[in-house]
């Protein structure tokens, strides 16, 4: 198999790990990092928890580097809504440009090929591709897709976010990281297929990205094995519970899967993409937030050439909120949420 990512074209070389939240990005990165793929010094790793007893894999710098870029916009990582356009040249942005520089430098940069993981990046992408072309970093993409039902259902468990709304923010992650990753190196790789046969699937992935198989198989494919435990296939839907799914849901998930069949993906889906991605701004611009002002904010910035101050008055709490409590409303939600699972299977 031919791959697109050859050692000899660059200097460095960064392979992101992309995929929604609860959608086995953990379980691929640490496929990853046993391929030889560098991460991250240990100490610098998130600690696992009981969330996700196997480990993150994330960076912590990096992790905590989006987290707040987010917070700094008036933004969190269940924003089912397109982030404004042009977000990343305001100059709100700017100092977490030149941190992201100094975080690649210092602990990527004496390492020829590297990968980072972090959720975050679907809607952050923009930032990623202009720090690492100003690196000299040649980047390629490793998209893992997961059943929308799935993720949506875990996400509900973990963190008491409605079904609906979990399918939004899935939607939201994968169509935006398709749209920002267009133009690089990309493969697609199920998460239920992974689970199912991962020796093919990380195989077909490895020749893609131009990755070395590892000398000591036996030693590898017990590693792969053992991490790969049955208690990973939890959150198992039927085919028929995607049929109930809003139809751009359904339609997304296609693309995804049938992607994730290709050696090399082709952008073959672009149209079908664009497509979604133009309704997926019309519709939102349906329901003003928070988000629509700070994109008129950024309008208005860019017309007068003015610095776009982003910071936003914290909005007033919910009524529930005031009355109970914050830390008492989520624990509400996570056992209605609980509730939802055992009646809705």
């Amino acid at each position: 198999m031919e791959n697109f990512v050859k050692q000899a074209d660059c200097q460095s070389r960064a392979i992101c790990i992309l995929g929604m939240h609860r959608s086995g990005t953990s379980t691929v990165a640490s496929a990853v990092n046993l391929m030889g793929v560098h991460l991250g010094e240990a100490a610098k790793m998130m600690p696992a928890t009981q969330a996700n007893a196997e480990g993150y894999w994330e960076h912590l710098e990096i992790y905590d580097l989006q987290l707040r870029l987010l917070e700094r916009m008036g933004w969190d990582w269940d924003v089912s809504e397109p982030l404004p356009a042009g977000w990343v040249q305001s100059e709100a942005v700017r100092p977490f440009k030149e941190e992201l520089a100094r975080i690649v430098a210092t602990n990527f940069g004496g390492h020829s090929l590297w990968a980072w993981k972090e959720p975050r990046t679907c809607i952050l992408m923009p930032l990623w591709r202009e720090t690492l072309e100003k690196a000299g970093t040649k980047l390629a993409c490793l998209f893992v897709v997961r059943n929308p039902v799935d993720v949506a259902g875990s996400v509900m468990r973990r963190d008491g976010v409605p079904f609906n709304k979990a399918l939004g923010i899935w939607f939201h992650y994968n169509i935006v990281a398709l749209k920002d990753a267009a133009g690089l190196p990309t493969v697609f790789l199920s998460y239920e297929q992974l689970l199912e046969s991962w020796e093919p699937e990380l195989r077909r992935c490895a020749a893609a990205l131009d990755l070395d198989w590892p000398k000591d198989e036996a030693r590898f494919r017990d590693t792969m094995n053992a991490f790969i435990q049955p208690g990973l296939r939890h959150n198992r839907s039927s085919a028929d519970r995607l049929q109930g799914l809003p139809a751009p849901v359904q339609e997304l998930y296609k693309i995804l899967i049938a992607a994730s069949s290709l050696p090399v993906y082709d952008h073959r889906f672009a149209e079908t993409i664009n497509r979604l991605s133009k309704e997926f701004h019309d519709y939102a611009g349906f329901f003003p937030n928070e988000l629509k002002i700070l994109g008129r904010e950024l309008e208005k910035a860019s017309a007068k050439e003015k610095r776009w101050d982003l910071s936003l008055p914290a909005p007033a709490p919910k009524l529930p909120q005031r009355l109970f409590g914050k830390k008492f409303c989520r624990s509400l939600c996570k056992r209605l949420a609980k509730a939802y699972c055992w009646f809705h299977p």
